[in-house]
């Protein structure tokens, strides 16, 4: 960007904000800033009190309201209102670009973080709800430990998501309604109440709950990648440097933002699933094969009979029950939810055109079967290599953090050298990802809608979520991630139930009528809207 350019956004950024939500977005970050700095141990007491009041107090909340989540977009997916489709014209974006983009949003700093670690954890220290069936370092213990990874990025993951992007996407691609998130509530507001108190409220809990869910992405990730250069060079990072590597990274991604979506956000998209897809194939062919698929299908058949129990599970009544189910499916559960509107205004963003079958089947389809392959091979490949005595998983886990199992488990196969600075880039790169969505949509919650949020705007937002992230590793690590997303995303629990349950009703109330076929139309370049960017060009 040039000179002349860079004041045109910053003019451009200064007469799009809206007051509001960016106020109290950038209050609250700022505020939290402040106080970390200025009483760093009150801080760390006040996050670990949160983890207990919340993540256990709250277990039922979560647990069912994810689950209410995913009966209602079940429903959406196979009855008559799934041939609905969201907003004319054929869809923006091919399928490949399509199922990328969908899949480096929603799940990416999770699936690369945890996927070679979580499973092995389980299996080292069984969940309790199949405690009293294997024991843990066992070889039976596998199969649950997988299981419940399969559990955590499954169908479930994708319930939060689903409430506010499709009702968003319909009401604003069919009835030209604002893109905030605010418009998921359009069948119990209304039109006329969309720039209301309880709308501009709900786009102030908006920021506040992606800011919390972003950072704990960006925090996860960003550990990954510095423990990465730890174990490959002995490099140790201090605090100071901690902060001032994220806020570096968090520089870089801006690069690849302000070039927009068809530019940045998809084109790393594609380049995540290759190089992944890459790395899947070569544990699945180094590995121990036939053990792993062995394991997988069995963790398959324990999720499918296990759902609901697992669904359920508050850990009530059993030792250290309550604690693990805070720790683990809370925790993910609060995250998806705090995740919900950066994600769910993103998927509305790339679905115009898209039924809703469609966007629910890609959800708890292709993503549920991405995320279910990954973990049972990448997951299961790191207990056989434990169990097996390969290489010591857990004991470089002890001493470098959660971040490092990736590299360990790549480094174990022929050619580790190559495998490992591939996966290096691969957390990299899906950092950039995860961040580039995120700030895409925290500039539409605090610009009133815009689709297409300035420079400026996503740069400040940007360098606000490195900083707040940098700032949660420092003081708590993991535990301070967990407990920060399990605070922010309480609220908007709620709101997702309302969003839901009110775009279910206005459908069946709807006297639109409903179209003709349920198939997506193949991209068509002349359909694509004005200063859009079609899937093949440059």
């Amino acid at each position: 960007m040039n000179g002349r350019s860079v004041v045109e956004s910053i003019r451009s950024f200064r007469s799009e904000v809206d007051p509001v939500p960016f106020a109290a977005g950038a209050l609250a970050t700022f505020a939290f800033l402040a106080y970390t700095a200025a009483d760093t141990e009150g801080a760390a007491a006040a996050i670990d009190a949160a983890f207990v009041t919340f993540g256990q107090g709250l277990a039922w909340l979560y647990l069912g309201t994810v689950l209410a989540l995913v009966g209602a977009a079940g429903y959406l997916l196979v009855s008559r209102y799934g041939r609905v489709r969201l907003g004319e014209g054929d869809p923006e974006y091919g399928t490949a670009s399509y199922v990328a983009m969908f899949f480096s949003a929603g799940l990416s700093a999770g699936i690369v973080f945890f996927g070679p670690v979580e499973a092995l954890l389980h299996y080292q220290t069984v969940p309790p709800l199949f405690a009293g069936e294997v024991a843990a370092e066992s070889s039976a213990a596998a199969v649950p430990a997988v299981a419940y990874t399969v559990f955590h990025y499954g169908v479930s993951a994708w319930g939060g998501y689903l409430a506010i992007g499709i009702p968003v996407a319909y009401f604003a691609y069919r009835h030209d309604a604002p893109f905030r998130v605010s418009t998921a509530l359009y069948p119990v507001l209304g039109p006329d109440r969309l720039d209301g108190v309880v709308a501009r409220t709900v786009d102030t809990l908006a920021v506040i709950a992606t800011i919390g869910g972003i950072a704990t992405g960006l925090g996860f990730i960003a550990t990954q990648l510095l423990t990465g250069v730890t174990f490959r060079t002995g490099i140790a990072f201090g605090d100071a440097e901690t902060v001032a590597v994220i806020v570096g990274i968090t520089v870089l991604f801006t690069l690849s933002l302000v070039a927009g979506v068809s530019r940045g956000i998809r084109r790393l998209s594609v380049f995540n699933i290759a190089i992944m897809t890459l790395l899947l194939g070569v544990a699945l062919v180094a590995g121990p094969t036939t053990d792993v698929l062995n394991v997988g299908v069995a963790a398959l058949g324990t999720y499918a009979t296990s759902f609901f129990e697992m669904s359920l599970f508050t850990g009530s009544g059993v030792e250290g029950g309550a604690g693990w189910t805070a720790a683990w499916t809370v925790f993910y559960w609060s995250w998806w939810i705090a995740w919900a509107p950066f994600v769910g205004l993103f998927l509305a963003r790339i679905s115009r055109g898209r039924t809703i079958r469609s966007v629910v089947a890609t959800a708890f389809g292709t993503m549920t079967a991405v995320s279910a392959l990954w973990f049972t091979v990448v997951g299961g490949t790191s207990i056989r290599l434990q169990e097996s005595g390969a290489v010591d998983v857990l004991g470089a886990v002890g001493e470098f953090g959660d971040g490092v199992s990736g590299y360990v488990i790549f480094g174990a196969f022929p050619g580790g050298e190559l495998w490992q600075l591939l996966f290096l880039v691969l957390v990299t790169t899906f950092f950039l990802t995860s961040a580039d969505s995120s700030t895409l949509a925290v500039g539409m919650l605090t610009t009133g809608g815009s689709r297409e949020p300035s420079g400026a705007n996503r740069v400040f937002w940007g360098v606000l979520q490195g900083a707040i992230a940098s700032v949660l590793v420092v003081v708590g690590g993991a535990t301070a991630l967990r407990s920060s997303v399990i605070v922010t995303g309480a609220p908007f629990a709620l709101v997702c139930l309302v969003a839901m349950g009110g775009f279910v009703r206005w459908l069946s109330a709807s006297e639109e009528p409903l179209p003709a076929d349920d198939t997506d139309r193949a991209p068509n370049r002349t359909s694509v809207p004005p200063g859009t960017v079609a899937e093949d060009d440059d």
